[in-house]
C-alpha cells in the first residue's frame, strides 16, 4: 500500500545485505540500501537475483527495532509485476536464510519505478523480501526500514551494608530491618531498588547485633 514515510530514520541504509545470488556484479544486494531510490537498473542502484527457487533478499539491522513500516521501491526500466507476490519478513532467525521469520506483508502490486509503504508494527534484527514460488527473479532498487532501537534491559548487582542492633538471625526479625531500611531511602532510590531486585536478600554475614549485608541480583 502507498503511504507517507515515518518521521523516523531509515536504520537500513548502508547496511549488511545479501541475497539468494548475485552472478552480475552491478545489482549487488547492498544497492538496494545506497539511499538511492533510482529505478533504472543500469543506474547500478538496484539489486538482482537469478532466477532461482524462492529467490530472496535480506538486510541485518545489526541490532533489535521496533519496525513500524518498510518502504519498497520497484524497477521502473521493466519488468514491474516480477515482485508481484513477495512477502516482506522480520525477526530474529537465520533460519532457512531468515525466511521462516514472522511476515510482515504481501507484495500484490508496486507500479514500475514506483515506492510502496507496507506497515508492520513488528520487532527484529533482519528483514527480508523473498518470492514464495520457484523460478523468479528479484528485484529491488530500494529497501527503506523505519523503526526505533529496541531498548536492551540490563541486569545490576545490587550489595547494600547497614549497622543494626537488631538480631538479624531471625528470618522475621531480618525481614523487618529490611522494610525499615527501605523506608529510610528516598522514593527515587526506592523505586530503582525495587525495579533490579529479583530475590528475596539473604544474609552474607550474620552478627547478632553487629553488622549485616544483604545481597541481590
Amino acid at each position: 500500500m502507498n503511504g507517507a514515510i515515518s518521521l523516523q530514520s531509515n536504520v537500513a541504509l548502508r547496511k549488511i545485505a545479501t541475497q539468494s545470488s548475485s552472478s552480475y556484479p552491478t545489482f549487488l544486494a547492498p544497492f538496494a540500501t545506497d539511499g538511492n531510490r533510482n529505478s533504472n537498473i543500469h543506474a547500478m542502484s538496484c539489486s538482482y537475483t537469478d532466477y532461482y527457487f524462492k529467490p530472496w533478499w535480506r538486510v541485518d539491522l545489526l541490532i533489535e527495532y521496533q519496525i513500524s513500516s518498510v518502504v519498497i521501491t520497484n524497477r521502473g526500466d521493466c519488468c514491474p509485476t516480477r515482485i508481484d507476490g513477495a512477502e516482506i519478513r522480520i525477526g530474529n532467525s537465520l533460519e532457512n536464510n531468515g525466511n521462516n521469520n514472522p511476515r510482515c506483508a504481501v507484495i500484490t502490486d508496486i507500479p514500475a519505478g514506483s515506492s510502496s509503504t507496507f506497515s508492520c508494527d513488528m520487532i527484529g534484527r533482519y528483514v527480508n523480501v523473498v518470492i514464495p514460488k520457484n523460478g523468479s527473479v528479484l528485484t529491488l532498487c530500494e529497501v527503506e526500514v523505519y523503526g526505533v532501537p529496541v531498548p536492551v534491559t540490563k541486569k545490576i548487582n545490587l550489595r547494600v551494608k547497614f549497622h543494626t542492633s537488631e538480631d538479624t538471625i531471625d528470618s522475621t526479625t531480618r525481614h523487618n530491618v529490611f522494610q525499615q531500611f527501605l523506608s529510610a531511602l528516598t522514593n527515587e532510590m526506592v523505586s530503582a531498588l525495587k525495579l533490579y531486585w529479583t530475590q528475596q536478600p539473604e544474609l552474607e554475614h550474620e552478627n547478632k547485633g553487629g553488622s549485616s549485608e544483604l545481597c541481590g541480583v
